[in-house]
């Protein structure tokens, strides 16, 4: 071996932060199903007995975990495992994105790839009850065109069961945590008559090729739908601001 390829062991192991770690090993146990979702943690004091550690990094650990969404903090009443949904573990990125105008279009474009092919499977997979559900939605649709809160909660309705629909568990997850950060930049755009409007006729269209499996149309319906959306939103007035500054 040359002096080129000598390895050199004295440069010392990195170590993580005991913080770190702590938050790790209740990652882990999240992870492995031992702690679920609305279990409450031990104490402080019981965790770093446990786990040999300080209160302080316990209390880092804890903190770290409640940015990410992972655990909740009751003033008074201790720490709970959150109940691991889009929304909270997500928190953090919707945050970081509303921050960052030129992530709307690397995240519709992400969300008409995913989308679409979501729709596409779900041409195939849809079973005859679920394609009832998304036509008794769409009822439900047609009369809150003028309330953008319960169109909204319809709306994520829609779109779960497509997700659902496709028969895949991850493409799943995925849509749905794309579809919640997407909330972030939609918020004003979503309080239009004439986007609830326009998604509305959309949503009749990606139903009509669900319920004729009709593979490709589904997918390009589900992609056109995701172009308007993205068209809408960049149209906000606050998205249109920075380009004009």
């Amino acid at each position: 071996m040359n002096t080129a390829q000598k390895l050199d062991f004295d440069l010392p192991i990195e170590r993580l932060p005991v913080g770190e770690m702590v938050a790790r090993r209740i990652l882990d146990m999240v992870k492995a199903g031992t702690l679920k979702p609305g279990d409450q943690l031990p104490t402080e004091r019981d965790l770093a007995q446990s786990l040999n550690v300080s209160r302080p990094s316990v209390r880092e650990a804890i903190r770290g975990l409640a940015i990410l969404g992972v655990v909740r903090t009751v003033q008074g009443g201790g720490a709970y495992i959150s109940d691991l949904d889009a929304e909270a573990l997500l928190g953090p990125i919707q945050f970081f994105l509303s921050l960052q105008d030129l992530n709307v279009s690397e995240l519709y474009d992400a969300r008409s790839l995913i989308e679409s092919d979501v729709a596409r499977r779900a041409a195939i997979n849809m079973d005859g009850a679920s394609l009832a559900r998304l036509d008794a939605i769409l009822v439900a649709q047609a009369d809150c065109l003028d309330n953008p809160d319960a169109f909204r909660a319809s709306d994520y309705a829609f779109h779960e069961l497509i997700w659902i629909g496709s028969g895949n568990a991850f493409l799943k997850r995925i849509g749905e945590s794309l579809n919640v950060i997407g909330l972030e930049f939609r918020k004003l755009a979503s309080e239009s008559t004439a986007v609830l409007r326009q998604s509305y006729a959309d949503h009749q269209v990606l139903v009509a090729a669900l319920k004729a499996r009709d593979a490709d149309a589904a997918a390009k319906a589900a992609e056109q739908h995701m172009h308007n959306v993205y068209r809408v939103t960049i149209e906000q007035p606050d998205m249109k601001k920075g380009d004009d500054e």
